[in-house]
């Protein structure tokens, strides 16, 4: 077959697709009626391989389609115009499928931006969503500077927290828009079946001093202590009252009377072993200590001074949080109930277990430990550990559980989602959709959303599943069967877990190519510019995965100490980038500073 037949098979394949689902154009809403088409186009010609096609089109100077997934139909037809004069051949009377030009297809993907973004989509500017704090509720200006910084979307996640501080931060955002003039949207996250580890049992409190040494071991400066038996130093006064550096002991109200500066006591510390503490200074609230050891302190432990009388008793201290250590070729049972056995943990979602099969892979905390299912009964699964850091991981309450290569088939919408739908449907601008795999899952959002009085409310699917990747093509087209606003989230960390760090490089393509057909805004998602929101300085990685994640139209960050910061970076990284990205037709004509160079 020729070039000429080929491209002509494709749009013959093209019209066929439309042809196979003229019920489903014909449920589409209106606004989406060509983005609909466009979307079918693209899977008719993405359906089958086309070796050497490519390649062929660029040896003969002609459009090989990449930047052409929005008009996929218009672009088929013009180089097969263009093959028909080079050949001398008549255009065949077929029916040739109907699709958005070029610049239609830039205009329908602007509106659908600004319909579910606002204002700040406007010029092809990406928007920067920022998943807020709970803190954010009660800082004077930190969603302020953030609305001032670029933030174009207040992200907040109904999987913690509460209505009082969701209504806080969505006030704080309301005001921020009025004093600044911008237009930051709310998101709000529905948690969905998300599976993670259930609570553990809390663990005696501990409190960990550690002295600075260098990396040959010697001593830099001792770890500093503030003991005191009064109470107000467990909380904020307390704090307040620690000079820079000082570890904060509560301690009995017996037998540190008659210490003085430079008494010595000794005792065995949490690890057994013996330990000295100096005293440096005496007040009436407390001693500050000095110990040249790493001491971990629990709630009784006593110290004695050495040829004295004087002692000190520690004091309760607040619990923490519970956690197992599992190791590689260890078992550990995913229960359904809450137990204090060591080599078991519960499971948030035990109604699962009932469709988990031998030898399927379970993945614990974004794939940091890795097992295998050895046995399954109805109140627990035995897992055999594959894979964990050398020194053995700790798995604490809350932490994520992945199940890979499991049939597993649990409502989009849980009874905890129903329950936070009431306050988001009155108060967001948008609703990013959580686990959603089916048709039948946003026809039951959509239909809650009605009864509620918010059936034009923004719905972004956010795709975390290998399954919903697979099914994303009829996600969009049952969401275009609606007029309310249209999204897709890629949430990579979900995904990388779920169908393997190797594939998500792929599959970010992928879904940005289908969106970019169906002409609906995409949000890239999933540790942008993480290490400058926790530590304030970015790796040279994340520049260049911030950068390629401005070819989606909205990008995500998540909360940390430095975010103001950050959205300022992201802001400027995807300004530079909008000039270069070729959907946009401005890669043509721009000029390139690296061809600045005087010649010789």
């Amino acid at each position: 077959m020729t070039l000429l037949s080929d491209l002509r098979k494709l749009r013959q394949d093209m019209v066929a697709m439309e042809r196979q689902e003229a019920r489903t154009l014909a449920s589409i809403a209106a606004p989406f009626g060509l983005s609909a088409r466009n979307l079918l186009h693209f899977i008719a010609f993405h359906r089958t391989n086309h070796p050497g096609l490519l390649s062929a089109l660029r040896e003969r100077g002609l459009s090989s389609f990449e930047g052409c997934d929005g008009h996929l139909a218009a672009s088929l037809g013009a180089v097969i115009h263009v093959l028909e004069q080079l050949e001398r051949q008549p255009p065949l009377a077929n029916p040739e499928p109907e699709g958005p030009s070029h610049l239609h297809s830039l205009e329908l993907l602007t509106h659908h931006s600004q319909a579910l973004f606002g204002s700040c989509a406007q010029s092809g500017a990406r928007v920067i969503m920022v998943t807020l704090p709970a803190e954010a509720a009660h800082h004077p200006t930190l969603i302020h500077e953030l609305v001032e910084a670029g933030m174009g979307i207040a992200r907040i996640n109904c999987a913690h927290d509460g209505p009082e501080i969701w209504g806080r931060c969505i006030e704080k955002v309301r005001l921020a828009n009025q004093a600044t003039g911008c237009c930051c949207r709310v998101a709000m996250d529905l948690a969905g079946p998300k599976m993670r580890t259930g609570p553990l049992p809390q663990e005696s409190g501990v409190v960990d001093a550690r002295p600075r040494r260098d990396r040959y071991g010697r001593l830099i400066s001792p770890a500093r202590l503030w003991a005191s038996p009064v109470k107000p130093l467990h909380g904020s006064e307390g704090r307040r009252a620690l000079s820079e550096g000082e570890t904060l002991l509560p301690i009995g109200e017996e037998g540190w009377g008659t210490l003085e500066p430079g008494h010595r006591l000794r005792g065995r510390d949490a690890s057994g072993r013996f330990r000295e503490l100096q005293v440096m200074d005496i007040g009436p609230m407390g001693i500050r200590m000095r110990c040249t050891q790493r001491c971990r302190f629990t709630a009784g432990l006593r110290f004695v001074q050495e040829g004295g009388e004087g002692s000190i008793e520690i004091a309760e201290l607040p619990p923490m949080a519970g956690e197992r250590v599992v190791h590689v070729g260890e078992r550990l049972r995913l229960t359904a109930s809450i137990t204090d056995a060591l080599d078991a943990i519960p499971c948030s979602c035990p109604e699962v277990f009932s469709s988990l099969r031998v030898g399927e892979p379970v993945v614990f905390d974004e794939g940091r430990i890795r097992a295998v299912i050895e046995h399954v009964a109805p109140e627990q699964v035995v897992l055999l550990i594959t894979h964990a850091p050398a020194r053995g991981a700790r798995l604490r309450s809350d932490k994520g559980i992945n199940l890979p290569g499991s049939a597993v088939s649990l409502p989009a919408l849980t009874p905890k989602d129903l329950q936070d739908l009431e306050f988001a449907a009155h108060h967001a601008d948008i609703l990013n959709f959580s686990y959603v795999h089916e048709e039948a899952d946003i026809e039951a959002l959509h239909h809650l959303l009605a009864t509620r009085g918010r059936p034009q409310i923004g719905l972004v699917l956010k795709i975390e599943t290998h399954r919903a990747f697979l099914n994303l093509p009829r996600l969009l087209l049952t969401a275009m069967r609606h007029t309310s606003p249209l999204g897709v989230m890629i949430a990579r960390g979900d995904l990388a877990v779920e169908c393997g760090w190797e594939a998500l490089a792929q599959i970010q393509e992928e879904m940005l190519h289908l969106c970019a057909s169906a002409h609906v805004p995409c949000i890239w998602a999933t540790q942008v510019l993480d290490s400058m929101v926790r530590h304030g300085t970015p790796t040279r990685a994340e520049i260049t995965d911030a950068a390629m994640g401005a070819r989606a139209e909205a990008l995500m960050l998540n909360k940390g100490p430095n975010i103001t910061a950050t959205v300022q970076t992201l802001r400027t990284i995807t300004a530079c980038m909008e000039t270069h990205l070729p959907e946009h037709g401005r890669h043509q004509d721009q000029w390139l500073s690296c061809l600045a160079f005087t010649p010789m």
